[in-house]
């Protein structure tokens, strides 16, 4: 067979890496990868806040609805306490006046539902979380 002085200098820059020529065809793993897992994700914690819901007593939660001392309690140190001391921290510390913001949103931001889950496994009170 004969090839062209074109067909050639193609077959050569194919096996040359230079520029653009090196670069492997983009792929969208990662972003499905990621859609997928974060759906899963979401999905499987609902299941479980909707699992440890249905675990509350009624009587108990009219009860704590009467005398809201541990409500009371727990909004004083969530939004009282606990950015007070993430205050506290980041004067101790001296950090930039950013870090020192996100510390203090930190502190007023709740434990997430991993807080739950493990009052749940030590039976504890499920009402009041």
């Amino acid at each position: 067979m004969k090839t062209s002085a074109v067909e050639m200098s193609c077959d050569s820059l194919a096996t040359v890496c230079s520029g653009a020529n090196c670069l492997i065809p983009p792929s969208n793993f990662n972003a499905v990868l990621g859609l997928v897992l974060s759906t899963v994700l979401t999905v499987m914690l609902a299941f479980v806040m909707f699992a440890m819901g249905c675990t509350v007593n009624a009587s108990k939660l009219r009860s704590h609805v009467k005398k809201p001392w541990g409500i009371v309690i727990g909004i004083l140190c969530q939004f009282g306490i606990m950015p007070f001391t993430a205050f506290a921290l980041s004067l101790a510390f001296g950090v930039l006046p950013v870090q020192a913001i996100v510390i203090i949103i930190m502190g007023c931001c709740p434990g997430g539902s991993s807080s739950n889950i493990i009052c749940y496994w030590l039976d504890g009170d499920m009402d009041l979380r």
